[in-house]
């Protein structure tokens, strides 16, 4: 990946990394164990705004690497902003729990684990979608109107 890496992502982590949230979820859910939503939130916020890789992007290079998959690169921006929309869930899930907001909580976990379950079993990016269709056209449009 190279030079352009900063722009590429490994499709195989992102989907283990995938994996890996709902299971952190679920022991959130279980547990209402704030740590684990705060340890999720600082790991989706390292994915989405800085280039420091996050713990869990960490196991998943190591475990990927020790199994020898191969990487798949594909393009950073939409996984970034999905991750970015999990700092959004895994904050407000942890900040619900905090204030007993338990039926709340649970909602937005659920989604939280809707969402990574799609993508690591099917390969389907719903906040990629949703970045493509609308971030996407309303940044490039935006882009052409300052030209």
């Amino acid at each position: 990946m190279g030079e352009k890496s900063k722009y590429y992502v490994n499709e195989q982590a992102v989907r283990l990394i995938a994996f890996v949230v709902v299971i952190l979820t679920g022991v959130l859910l279980y547990t209402r164990l704030e740590w684990v939503g705060l340890f999720m939130a600082v790991d989706f916020f390292l994915r989405a705004f800085t280039t420091i890789k996050s713990p869990l992007a960490i196991l998943a290079k190591v475990i990927l690497d020790k199994i020898q998959v191969v990487p798949k690169p594909i393009f950073a921006l939409p996984k970034r902003f999905a991750a970015a929309l999990g700092f959004v869930f895994s904050t407000a899930i942890t900040v619900l729990f905090h204030f007993g907001l338990f039926t709340a909580a649970y909602a937005v976990g659920g989604i939280l684990i809707f969402c990574a379950v799609l993508e690591s079993v099917f390969k389907v990016c719903l906040g990629c979608y949703v970045y493509n269709g609308v971030v996407a056209p309303v940044l490039l449009k935006s882009k052409r109107e300052k030209q």
